[in-house]
Order: structure tokens, then sequence, then C-alpha cells
């Protein structure tokens, strides 16, 4: 989800996603018509001010259904309300390509930190212990670092995590109770 109100930032920032494969929702250049589209969204690139509206209402509810996102604002990005301090920030103006790509990897970034507590849950569910759960959870992500799979190639990160999970417990069962 691109959600920006200058047309061309817009534009520039939807083809580049697009280019890498993504599947690009928007862009949306006021707050109302994005929050209708939240529900669809797996990630999201925001501005902070969309037409002398803040764009925190969308921020509230986009982590409240776990999509990560990132602020990307020409504005003062320490003036951010304390409650999103988590979320990755980046300044315009950046070339688009470049914003793009740090895009990718603060967005990937915050999908995976998104995921922990999901993905902890998982374990818990499949390992009574929880320190076992702990370790399958671990051990699941040094997986995704090993096979560095970049985010573009798989359908959702969180099936494709809770299938490195499932490698992970059957290659790593016993050694994880222990």
């Amino acid at each position: 989800m691109i959600v920006e109100d200058d047309f061309l930032i817009a534009a520039d920032l939807a083809d580049h996603f697009r280019a890498a494969r993504a599947h690009v929702l928007g862009p949306f250049s006021t707050v109302a018509a994005a929050l209708d589209h939240t529900a669809k969204a797996e990630m999201a690139v925001l501005d902070l001010n969309l037409r002398g509206h803040k764009v925190y209402p969308l921020a509230d509810e986009l982590m409240d259904a776990a999509v990560p996102f990132v602020f990307y604002s020409a504005q003062d990005l320490a003036a951010i309300p304390r409650r999103f301090a988590h979320i990755a920030r980046l300044p315009k103006p950046l070339v688009a390509q470049e914003a793009a790509t740090q895009l990718s990897r603060k967005l990937h970034e915050a999908s995976i930190i998104a995921l922990l507590p999901r993905l902890r849950l998982s374990a818990r569910l499949i390992l009574k212990d929880s320190l076992a759960a702990d370790r399958l959870v671990e051990a699941t992500l040094t997986l995704a670092l090993v096979e560095n799979r970049a985010l573009g190639e798989t359908p959702q990160l969180a099936e494709w995590l809770h299938v490195l999970m499932d490698k992970a417990l059957k290659t790593r069962g016993r050694e994880l109770m222990n």
C-alpha cells in the first residue's frame, strides 16, 4: 500500500515496487481512501501529511492489524508520536530507486518483527515447553538467514516462515527439547 499525496512521488514509488514484482495497492492520496483498503494491505509506505491531515489514524489501524509499514516524509520525522517509535522512517527526498530499495529492506525487517508473536505462538502450540518453543523460533529465523530469501520471492512471508519452522522442527526436533 502506498499512501502519498504527491502524484509524481507516488507514481514513481509504485513503478519501482511493480518493477520489483510487488502488488501495489494504491497509491492513495487521502487517509480516508487508504482506510477503505487496509484489510488488503500486506505492507505500507506512508507519507506523514496528506493534504493537511496526519496519517496517524491509518498507522494505528495498520499497527492493530500487524501490517508492517514505514513513514516516508519530508516532514520532521522526530515529531512522530512515541507510539510509533519502533516504526522505520525514511526522509524525503530520496531518489525513487534508492527509496524503494531502502523501503523494501525496512519493510522486510519490520514484517519479520511483526510476525514474531505469531511465530512464537505457533511454536508454543507445537511444543508445550516454552523454552523449546523459543529455540524453535530461533532455529526458524536462523534457517531464514541461511536460505537468504528475498521477500519478493515468496508469496507470503508468514507462510514461508511457517514452512521453515516445520523444516527446523523436523531437522532439529530432539535438539530443541534439550
